[in-house]
């Protein structure tokens, strides 16, 4: 037996190297050591071909992320500077949304429970009416009527030509999810969890279901699917018809931190469904099976919806910087340091990528146009703040803090 000084020393040994192996592990998991990182794909799975050019039309934007892919993408439309400034309106209010456009009317609504159709040639607002509450979303298009979700939990919907309510449901909690229109049914998330699905022309409820956690960004169409990202980290495929679960998949993520969670919303392409994680990871998952296809790991946060367009991947993050993937792999093919965090969401028009970022004074917001294949910039405006552009044929629609601007190219 050692004596009682040696023995001391020995526990006081053990105890010192017991307490750097504890401090070692609490490094690893912090800094991600049981986390797989990034995770290249390949083409299985992968469907090369893209929507037919012919499906895109120039002369509307009917949803957020333009249609119910929520691929945030018209390569139809082309509208490159210079711009001619037809149009300028203060709606005096937050905007976090841009606006949806159909027959030469823009429509959006504020964080000042108002909603507003402007026409688009003018920049004149040819109504306005009243919300339930504010608004957090884009509405949408559905006929001849517009959709509206508001932070006190209603889904209201109004006649384009002149604001007549149609219905107004009570979804007994908030929703930041832009509408989701497909046939004659809408879709919208809350942030109690649920998944609802109404009749689009009287709200009555056909079904309800339930996410993993708040659902806080709008849901997306992938063929009989509708999906949802939510605030637990998962993405679900529902089925569009009956409401049931057809699949599930957790994020990736660290061993410490977990799953993360879907603030913006999934977007679809090439029989994938590609979405960004709030714990800095775009994934790409099989639409038919929700199977990973890649993991590509950002510097910071990713707030924001991914825009897909000639099988590339464009996402902002909190790292100040755009990010072009590979739709396929998920490689990065380029990058643009914007100086500022990016947390709204790109859109791709034409040629070019347009996104803003999120300054600490609103004031010092910027918006930005780039090359989509090369990432060198090619356009800049002094306001932005979340998603900047929408557009029809000969006109661009940027959406600044509280302001949209009407912008004509010069031919």
């Amino acid at each position: 037996m050692l004596p009682r000084s040696e023995r001391a020393l020995a526990w006081t040994i053990a105890t010192v190297l017991g307490l750097v192996a504890l401090a070692l592990i609490g490094y690893v998991l912090i800094a991600g050591g049981l986390d797989d990182g990034d995770q290249l794909g390949t083409t299985q799975g992968f469907e090369s071909g893209d929507r037919p050019a012919r499906t895109f039309r120039t002369d509307q934007w009917p949803e957020y992320g333009y249609d119910g892919q929520r691929a945030r993408a018209n390569p139809a439309l082309s509208l490159p500077p210079p711009y001619r400034r037809a149009w300028t309106l203060d709606l005096e209010s937050l905007l976090e949304f841009p606006p949806v456009i159909n027959d030469g009317r823009l429509f959006i609504g504020t964080n000042r429970r108002k909603a507003f159709a402007i026409d688009a040639a003018s920049g004149e607002v040819v109504w306005r009416r009243r919300l339930t509450g504010r608004s957090a979303s884009s509405p949408a298009i559905a006929g001849d009527m517009v959709i509206f979700t508001t932070i006190n939990g209603y889904v209201e919907t109004m006649a384009q030509k002149d604001s007549r309510v149609i219905w107004r449901r009570d979804v007994g909690t908030a929703s930041e999810s832009s509408p989701l229109v497909i046939g004659n049914r809408v879709y919208v998330g809350t942030l109690g969890g649920l998944i609802l699905c109404m009749d689009v022309r009287t709200g009555r409820l056909i079904w309800t279901a339930r996410a993993t956690g708040e659902v806080k960004s709008s849901l997306t169409q992938f063929g009989p699917y509708v999906i949802a990202g939510d605030y637990g980290g998962r993405i679900t495929a529902f089925s569009a018809r009956t409401g049931r679960i057809r699949w599930r998949t957790t994020s990736p993520g660290r061993f410490i931190s977990g799953p993360g969670a879907f603030y913006g919303n999934p977007a679809v392409a090439y029989g994938r469904i590609y979405a960004s994680n709030v714990n800095g990871r775009v994934i790409a998952l099989d639409g038919h099976t929700g199977e990973v296809a890649w993991v590509r790991v950002l510097g910071d946060w990713a707030y924001s919806s991914p825009a897909i367009s000639d099988q590339t991947v464009y996402v902002g993050s909190y790292d100040h910087k755009l990010y072009a993937l590979s739709a396929v792999t998920g490689g990065v093919r380029w990058t643009f340091d914007a100086g500022e965090r990016i947390s709204g969401s790109a859109t791709v028009i034409g040629d070019l990528v347009w996104f803003s970022t999120l300054a600490k004074q609103p004031k010092d917001g910027r918006t930005f146009a780039l090359d989509a294949k090369t990432g060198k910039r090619v356009f800049a405006f002094p306001d932005g703040r979340y998603t900047p552009a929408t557009g029809i044929t000969d006109l661009l629609v940027l959406t600044g803090v509280r302001t949209l601007y009407g912008m004509k190219p010069v031919r």
